[in-house]
């Protein structure tokens, strides 16, 4: 299974477009493919009552108007807090609202897991895992997903389970990941490069037939356009209009 690469780079929006909307909320991911973006990056977490939903910090502090740990929360106390701000309420969405959306709109999603592994979390962990990839399948998305984790347990959980159904993220160099007993190389599709502007990085990984993908911290078309000579096959941008424009200008 590999994407199909349109153009010279495809562009994936950072937890929705957010540049112009508040990040991991309906309102940015709906904004992300209007601006013409091909995928969009997500992050999941339980709550206490195990229904996967999409915010990136595992604290609810920094991007709602409460406090304390996703985790601690159920989801109907979820779907009160604002993700938006006092003019315009945007609740924390659920995975199966994304993959609604994505699938009515043939957009590809990367999933990033941050359900991480520990002894005491192994439960709520692979409960993430199973359920995530359980609505992927009820939305016949299986081919246009990505699973994504700092967390080398969780890719090489769905890599033993699963095979090479899914495409795989990780992160290079490999020891940004943690929890890594398998040679990544074994399982990855693709990884992150941190710094892009190292060329053995992508030469690396391209002779390992991984993809190499870069991230957010890229936003000048110079840089952009160094690092597809440098064999970049895909943005995770904050912006993805400005990125398309600069790719097209």
């Amino acid at each position: 299974m590999r994407i199909k690469h349109n153009g010279r780079l495809t562009v994936a929006a950072h937890r929705g477009d957010c540049y112009n909307c508040y990040e991991n909320t309906m309102r940015a991911f709906e904004a992300a493919i209007r601006a013409g973006a091909a995928m969009i990056e997500t992050d999941l977490h339980l709550t206490s009552d195990g229904v996967i939903v999409l915010i990136h910090d595992h604290t609810l502090d920094r991007t709602t108007d409460s406090t304390g740990p996703v985790c601690d929360k159920t989801l109907a106390e979820i779907k009160k807090i604002n993700a938006g701000d006092k003019y315009h309420f945007d609740a924390i969405p659920e995975l199966e609202e994304l993959l609604r959306l994505a699938s009515e709109n043939n957009v590809m999603l990367n999933l990033e897991f941050k359900e991480y592994y520990s002894e005491e979390n192994e439960a709520r962990c692979i409960k993430c895992i199973e359920d995530a990839l359980a609505l992927v399948e009820k939305y016949n998305m299986t081919d246009k997903v990505i699973v994504n984790s700092f967390d080398a347990w969780i890719l090489e959980y769905v890599y033993k389970h699963y095979g090479k159904k899914y495409m795989l993220h990780g992160f290079y160099p490999y020891s940004i990941m943690q929890n890594v007993t398998l040679n990544p190389e074994e399982y990855l599709y693709c990884a992150c490069i941190f710094e892009n502007g190292n060329k053995s990085y992508y030469d690396y990984l391209n002779s390992k037939g991984i993809e190499p993908w870069i991230g957010a911290g890229v936003t000048q078309r110079d840089k952009l356009l160094i690092c597809i000579e440098y064999g970049a096959r895909l943005i995770t941008t904050n912006n993805p209009s400005d990125v398309i424009s600069k790719l097209n200008g």
